[in-house]
């Protein structure tokens, strides 16, 4: 079966990136190179166009003079259908608009704006293609003071710095996994001709409760190197996401050997409820793994033996690699969207021990194959 070719503006961008790696993992879809360079160079995303059979258009600006913000977002569209029309094609269209549209500002005004432009050629070119209302949107790779507010307390207190409340209004949330869920249910379903399709948020909460779990977290991890009790998908969600932004150094955590004439005893790391603990034994010169998670937060440590455990964020090429032993025990962390593998480097078997948030089920194992 001839793969689907979707083409995404903003392919580098939060959702971009995201909505990227999710179409990778479906054989009937094939994700087109884009580079924002494109809108300066009319062949380049002409020939862009040419190939799409669906277009996502995320790219946006919404940090600006507000006057920029609001024409340059309709420019955006403007030049997109003007380079769908130079391409002789009538590619299925997918908007990313938002909830602002019912704001008076600036932002709100130009995303109606081009949803209007949208729905004008959709009726001129008789071609299907949706203007999706997007809630406030958070998630690992969320630009701090850009995104989103958990954005920004996220490394806010991952980073030594106190998070203020300006004002504790009410946040309509969606993960950034369940959102791109959603917008490859459009994809596969696309309309007969314009609809706005309102994005279903899945939680609301107050800013002050999203920065009381948070804080939770940061005092959890950072005093103690508790795992807290995640009663709800959203608390799920917010800790993984929370992780990913640490610097890299806060993800290993040394531990203290406890000895006596009965031998050592370590605490490798608590847990406030729930997860999975197991380990592993691995034969000299063995990997173990080349795989990451969207879901799971896992950390591994080594008890006997010396390992390589080696970390890559998807869609970059930086290997962040932590070398370990059983007698200097430590934990690493694995955030979520890090392939990752373990290498036994020594000349014994390696004895690993492994924690994770949920327990394996085959029928949804969370578990995506990729090298490091």
């Amino acid at each position: 079966m001839e793969k689907v070719k979707v083409g995404i503006t903003g392919l580098c961008g939060f959702v971009g990136s995201h909505l990227r790696d999710r179409l990778l993992r479906e054989a009937s879809f094939a994700v087109l190179p884009y580079e924002d360079s494109y809108y300066d160079n009319p062949p380049q995303f002409i020939h862009f166009c040419r190939q799409a059979d669906v277009i996502v258009h995320l790219a946006g600006v919404n940090r600006d003079e507000p006057e920029i913000v609001y024409r340059k977002n309709i420019e955006l569209m403007e030049k997109l259908l003007q380079f769908v029309d130079a391409a002789g094609k009538t590619p299925y269209i997918l908007f990313s608009s938002s909830t602002q549209i019912d704001r008076d500002n600036e932002y709100g005004r130009g995303k109606k704006r081009a949803m209007e432009l949208l729905e004008e050629w959709a009726h001129r070119r008789k071609a299907p293609a949706v203007s999706m209302v997007i809630p406030n949107v958070f998630g690992d790779g969320g630009r701090p003071f850009y995104n989103s507010v958990v954005a920004t307390f996220c490394y806010q207190l991952t980073h030594g710095q106190e998070p203020t409340i300006l004002n504790d209004g009410v946040l309509n949330l969606i993960y950034i996994n369940d959102l791109v869920e959603d917008i490859v249910s459009l994809i596969q379903n696309p309309p007969a001709g314009y609809r706005v399709e309102y994005i279903r948020p899945r939680v609301e909460t107050r800013v002050s409760q999203v920065l009381s779990h948070l804080k939770k977290f940061q005092k959890f991890y950072y005093e103690s190197g508790t795992v807290p009790s995640l009663e709800s998908p959203f608390e799920r969600d917010l800790y993984t996401t929370f992780l990913t932004y640490m610097d890299d150094a806060d993800w290993q955590r040394r531990l203290k050997r406890n000895t006596d004439e009965r031998g050592t005893f370590v605490e490798v790391f608590k847990t406030e409820k729930g997860g999975q603990v197991s380990f592993s034994t691995t034969r000299p010169g063995i990997t173990r793994g080349n795989h990451y998670h969207i879901r799971k937060s896992e950390k591994f440590c080594v008890v006997s033996g010396r390992a390589s455990i080696k970390l890559r964020r998807l869609g970059t090429d930086k290997v962040i690699e932590y070398l370990v032993s059983g007698e200097e025990p430590c934990w690493i962390e694995m955030p979520i969207y890090y392939t990752h593998n373990i290498t036994n480097i020594g000349d014994t078997d390696l004895v690993t021990l492994f924690w994770i948030s949920e327990p394996f089920d085959p029928n949804d194992p969370d578990t995506f194959f990729e090298k490091v």
